[in-house]
């Protein structure tokens, strides 16, 4: 007696299935990439000023010793614009060490975004990781069921 049911379309449904699901996690993995792609690039951008705000630090740093080596009766010169303006030693004292607390919390604040987006680049990465893993066992697999049909069709 044959069987009613056939086994053909049974397998083509599967097939069927299977490659929706391959394009499906495909689908999924390209926007986690995007993703990963898109944290590097946040980190990059934080890099430029972060350069500059420790560049301004040092500068002021130097800037705040100079000043301790003077004496108050020496006199302080301040640039604005083209013009030489006179001011006293503790104002001088006072402006660069509220620039140079200006630049450590901003510095602070990048880390703190760097220290961030790469937390979430880690993860992102491990997932990425993870889904290639899943998927090239996948591709193994059919490449393996596909030689073992094709044997069987021999």
């Amino acid at each position: 007696t044959s069987c009613p049911f056939s086994l053909a379309p049974r397998k083509e449904a599967v097939a069927a299935m299977d490659r929706n699901a391959a394009l499906k996690m495909q689908q999924i993995f390209n926007e986690e990439v995007k993703k990963l792609q898109l944290c590097q690039k946040k980190i990059n951008k934080l890099a430029e000023p972060r350069n500059s705000y420790m560049t301004q630090l040092a500068e002021n740093e130097g800037v705040i010793k100079e000043l301790e080596l003077l004496k108050e009766s020496d006199k302080v010169y301040k640039l604005m614009g083209p013009v030489l303006v006179g001011q006293e030693l503790e104002v001088a004292k006072r402006d660069v060490h509220n620039r140079i607390s200006f630049f450590k919390k901003q510095l602070k604040n990048i880390d703190t975004q760097t220290k961030e987006y790469a937390k979430e680049q880690a993860e992102i990465r491990t997932k990425v990781q993870g889904m290639q893993q899943v998927m090239m066992k996948a591709q193994k697999e059919a490449v393996e069921a596909q030689l073992k049909a094709q044997k069987a069709g021999q």
